[in-house]
């Protein structure tokens, strides 16, 4: 291990985190071991080796809030938390992502409770013990939080939800019989006009500032996670690595295509170190899993387009070599990672086709013809759009084949494919972007 913190070499600077997140696929009945599992998979089907390098813990890890504010880890769930004192920690669990070349991600929730004790009532893995002690959010120990997760513990990334301050309301039956306390509500999902905005964005801005104390002059990446309510893409941008601008994605066509175009509507938000995410990737998963390869490539090509985070969301130790391949693929996550980290623009759409445009760091351009539908149909777009100049040349990112680009690029397209491209000029020479 090596840095300041002896923590795993940081992301490149700037550029979406990539990596993989249990919840999809355990949602808070996940263990430590399978994990350990999951990353050992990423090092070995060379996945991380690609990006995919940010192991995160979603909901579930914690017991409780003790008598002196700290929180104690699920040692049933993480073995590896119980310290000889007593006390529990999961710097171990850490230090061994770290050891593995790898990046470790932890989940809280900006509110005094978390998503699972409103949502997920029968998971064996909630919050234990007096109302007090079930309170595991950050409000109210935003300081003394971030010290433990990002200090005592070394983690490198934080997701904070929102559920606390939008499902924890006077009219709630949990709240009403006595099982957690009132708050709020902040968020009226669905709602803007009844969200107290300014609220919620203070309490952002102020987990900020006491992540920025314990590392100053550090990459640590922030997730923003209030499903895009709350007016999140006014403000997001300054103190997220990433905000989330949906609600949670199904493993579904039309789940997918509804979350990108949540963060489609914002390119002007996004750029290095700040980044529109709609959500997980389902790769693996429902309509993306193995027999659905086609919009499991679409579903990446798009994620790539927006530079949204690419965290994974399946079980990879199940994963066919084909999904390795699809998750994979360099080119595609080259455009993802792109240092200029300019988010693609929607040019064209019309009915079930759309194309997308995206500059890129060398000056070449990616190109997304995309069949939304489940018809074929057949997607055009005229060169001249696309700033370049002389002779140009195109690069298929899923067959890796190169072509001469004639007046238009072209593609007849099966249902729920997309066509990616990345061209340039024939004299690969740097212009203008």
């Amino acid at each position: 291990m090596s840095g300041a913190y002896g923590q795993a070499a940081a992301r490149p600077t700037g550029t979406p985190p990539m990596g993989w997140n249990p919840w999809n696929a355990f949602r808070t009945e996940v263990t430590e071991a399978k994990i350990l599992a999951v990353a050992q998979a990423l090092k070995q089907t060379g996945l991380a080796e690609a990006g995919y390098r940010f192991i995160d813990v979603d909901d579930g890890w914690w017991l409780q809030r003790n008598a002196q504010h700290r929180l104690i880890v699920r040692t049933s769930m993480f073995p590896s938390a119980v310290m000889p004192d007593g006390t529990t920690s999961l710097r171990p669990f850490v230090d061994r992502l770290h050891s593995m070349g790898l990046l470790a991600g932890l989940y809280t929730d900006i509110g005094r409770n978390a998503c699972s004790q409103a949502w997920d009532p029968q998971s064996p893995n909630l919050p234990q013990g007096s109302v007090a002690e079930r309170e595991i959010g950050s409000m109210d120990h935003q300081a003394q939080d971030m010290r433990l997760i990002f200090g005592a513990w070394n983690f490198d990334a934080i997701k904070v939800d929102a559920c606390g301050l939008a499902d924890f309301g006077p009219d709630k039956p949990a709240v009403k019989n006595g099982t957690y306390r009132a708050l709020g509500p902040y968020i009226v999902r669905g709602q803007v006009s009844a969200d107290q905005t300014a609220k919620v964005e203070a309490l952002y801005a102020s987990l900020k500032r006491e992540i920025d104390t314990v590392r100053p002059q550090h990459d640590t990446a922030l997730a923003i996670c209030t499903w895009g309510e709350a007016d999140v893409v006014r403000w997001g941008n300054r103190y997220g690595t990433s905000w989330r601008t949906s609600p949670d994605i199904e493993p579904t066509w039309k789940s997918m295509l509804a979350n990108f175009d949540t963060a489609a509507a914002h390119p002007e938000l996004a750029g290095p170190g700040h980044f529109n995410d709609p959500d997980m990737l389902e790769l693996g998963n429902g309509e993306f899993d193995a027999d659905h390869l086609d919009a499991a490539r679409a579903h990446l090509s798009l994620w790539a387009m927006l530079n949204a985070p690419l965290i994974l969301g399946s079980d990879i130790t199940r994963w066919s070599p084909a999904l390795v391949a699809v998750a994979g693929n360099r080119e595609v996550i080259a455009l993802d990672q792109d240092p200029l980290a300019r988010q693609a623009v929607v040019v064209e759409r019309n009915g079930d086709g759309e194309v997308l445009l995206k500059s890129l760091q060398d000056g070449s351009r990616a190109v997304a013809l995309v069949n939304r539908g489940d018809a074929p149909l057949h997607l055009s777009l005229p060169t001249s759009k696309l700033g370049l100049h002389g002779s140009l040349v195109t690069r298929d990112l899923w067959t890796h084949k190169e072509q001469p680009a004639g007046a238009a690029i072209s593609a007849d397209l099966l249902p729920r494919q997309t066509l990616l491209l990345r061209v340039r000029e024939a004299s690969g020479g740097k212009r203008q972007r």
